[in-house]
């Protein structure tokens, strides 16, 4: 497993939530025929984080690979969860 310090940990965390979330699953293994694992700084802001603070998490998320640009919809651009299924049930039981 990477090395993730405690902030990247809980965020990872918040991020499969809010994936879980918003495709109304309740566990790791619904996501994984979910084409749609799409998550974004705001998400990590609905869990408490502040704008900022959300923004370099994120970035250092994406960074480390366990979140990647997936391209760019309607002008936006889009970000996905890793589908490193093995990795990610490290932070969700």
């Amino acid at each position: 497993m990477n090395d993730f310090t405690a902030n990247q940990a809980a965020a990872i965390t918040a991020l499969i939530k809010s994936c879980l979330h918003n495709m109304g699953g309740k566990k790791l293994a619904h996501l994984q025929n979910d084409p749609l694992v799409w998550v974004d700084a705001t998400d990590l802001v609905h869990a408490g984080w502040g704008q900022k603070e959300a923004e370099g998490t994120f970035g250092s998320l994406v960074a480390n690979g366990i979140v990647y640009y997936e391209g760019d919809h309607s002008g936006d651009a889009v970000f996905a969860l890793s589908e490193d299924w093995e990795l990610l049930a490290n932070f969700h039981a």
